[in-house]
């Protein structure tokens, strides 16, 4: 039999053993939670706070895509090839059929819209023509994109550009 002081060490021991064990699988183990999701909390009203900044941006986008699709949607039932109609297009902006070169780049599927991509060359365009043909493109009639624009000054004249233009012509998905 264990005497009454063996019996009050013997409690206390395993008290401390039972606080330890509290300590470290219970209480520990919490804080460090609460710390880690008030650090998430904090990330995650920076973002939201993010989110509500860019709101009027995503809206305008909104708007534009909404007005390309409607675009797309419209001129999907032309009976003239993009090539054709791109081609047109380019004539009516001013530009003479020497002045420039319009060459097919293949097809690209997309969810929504598939786009048939063409490389437009030009040569001898000041740079006033040549930001008013980027814009004809882009705000115009047809379903066009320009994807990329290499513009290079000419050698003979620095007032003139060459350039070429990665022009994404929109179809709808189905077609």
């Amino acid at each position: 039999m264990l005497r009454s002081r063996e019996k009050i060490v013997l409690a206390l021991g395993a008290a401390a053993v039972v606080v330890i064990l509290l300590l470290s699988f219970v209480v520990i183990p919490g804080v460090s939670k609460v710390r880690s999701l008030s650090k998430a909390s904090v990330r995650a009203e920076k973002d939201l706070e993010e989110l509500r900044k860019m709101l009027p941006e995503l809206s305008r986008l909104d708007r534009e895509v909404r007005r390309k699709m409607a675009v797309v949607t419209a001129s999907a039932n032309a009976k003239e090839s993009p090539l054709t109609r791109l081609t047109g297009a380019i004539q009516q902006a001013g530009l003479p059929q020497s002045a420039f070169s319009l060459k097919s780049a293949g097809p690209r599927k997309g969810e929504y819209v598939s786009e048939e991509a063409f490389d437009l060359k030009v040569e001898n365009l000041t740079y006033l023509e040549m930001v008013r043909l980027l814009k004809r493109m882009e705000s115009g009639q047809l379903p066009v994109v320009v994807r990329s624009a290499t513009l290079k000054s000419r050698f003979d004249n620095s007032k003139y550009l060459d350039g070429t233009l990665r022009i994404g012509f929109l179809l709808p998905a189905g077609r």
